[in-house]
């Protein structure tokens, strides 16, 4: 029991955002979308869950950019290694065509837009448009609104904080996810209720070395993957095709040294180019400044540099993101 030890005693700082291959058919994923619902709403209520394989991993976080390939029409998902604090060809790409002058460079940013999803391990509690799934262990993904109400009631600005995966006083949490235009709207879920233990078949886990042996046995009825949803280095395979669809989607036969702003004695890119050869060309830069929102990055506007100060460093440009 020593091992599973820590899902009985969580670090709250583990399940706050830190400021530095999935598929969407997973059978384990929960799909609470509004035309699955009555009258165009879903409701159910839900218990977040400590990831009993790492506990510290109970909430995945990842940025991700739909690519898609204009010469084939294949679609990739990849993930941002912004997710990680690392530096990324997509993320500069974005910012380089929003910020032109161009106005058909800015549309063409939409195709390097980054948006954010979390996953965790929830309980369905009461499903009433799916009561086979209650009782049962499923994989919830959700996006920056739901996570903020996680993180506020871990570090309440008033009153007593709740950490909602805690499995003996946590929260309930209520789904009630409507359409606002043709965006799943997250807006009226709320915590529910006082602070109280899991529910297994119906009965409370105690807080007994019995309990614990219950509750580790549920645990490992559900998805014991959920770290397959976790950033990690881009494959040489698959950043070949990053860096193809890069140069498919870029018009009229310009080169990616062209859009990133390379130095005038850089090479130009006609073999597949490797993302290291992107940041050694990325020597001119505009300096932005980066605001999210819950789901898609929002407006920047351009920045112009004095006429007589070289452009600002990669480095420069992270530094002020």
């Amino acid at each position: 029991m020593e091992e599973n030890f820590d899902i009985f005693n969580l670090d709250n700082e583990s399940f706050v955002k830190q400021e530095i291959k999935t598929k969407d058919d997973d059978e384990f994923i929960y799909k609470p979308y509004p035309e699955l619902g009555k009258d165009g709403v879903y409701k159910s209520l839900i218990r977040f869950l400590p990831n009993i394989t790492n506990p510290k991993k109970s909430k995945i976080h990842q940025y991700y950019v739909w690519l898609k390939d204009p010469v084939d029409g294949a679609n990739h998902k990849a993930i941002c290694p912004s997710t990680v604090g690392k530096k990324s060809i997509l993320k500069d790409l974005f910012w380089k065509l929003k910020n032109s002058a161009s106005a058909k460079d800015q549309d063409l940013s939409k195709s390097f837009s980054r948006k954010e999803d979390f996953y965790s391990l929830i309980q369905v509690v009461k499903d009433a448009n799916r009561p086979d799934l209650e009782g049962k262990i499923m994989i919830f993904k959700f996006g920056r609104k739901v996570n903020d109400m996680i993180e506020q009631q871990i570090k309440p600005e008033f009153g007593n904080p709740s950490n909602p995966y805690d499995l003996f006083d946590g929260k309930n949490f209520g789904l009630q996810v409507r359409k606002v235009g043709e965006w799943n709207n997250y807006d009226l879920c709320q915590f529910v209720g006082d602070k109280m233990p899991l529910y297994i078949d119906g009965s409370p886990v105690e807080r007994t070395e019995e309990g614990r042996e219950v509750v580790t046995t549920f645990l490992k009825t559900g998805p014991l993957d959920l770290e397959k949803y976790d950033y990690s280095d881009w494959s040489d395979e698959e950043n070949e095709k990053i860096m193809r669809i890069i140069r498919n989607t870029i018009p009229d036969g310009r080169m990616v040294s062209e859009i990133i702003g390379s130095s005038s004695d850089s090479k130009p890119v006609s073999a597949p180019a490797s993302v290291d050869s992107f940041y050694e060309d990325a020597n001119n830069r505009t300096s932005t400044q980066e605001s999210n929102d819950s789901e898609n990055e929002a407006p920047a506007k351009a920045t112009k540099a004095p006429a007589k100060k070289s452009a600002p460093s990669l480095d420069d440009l992270y530094n002020d993101l």
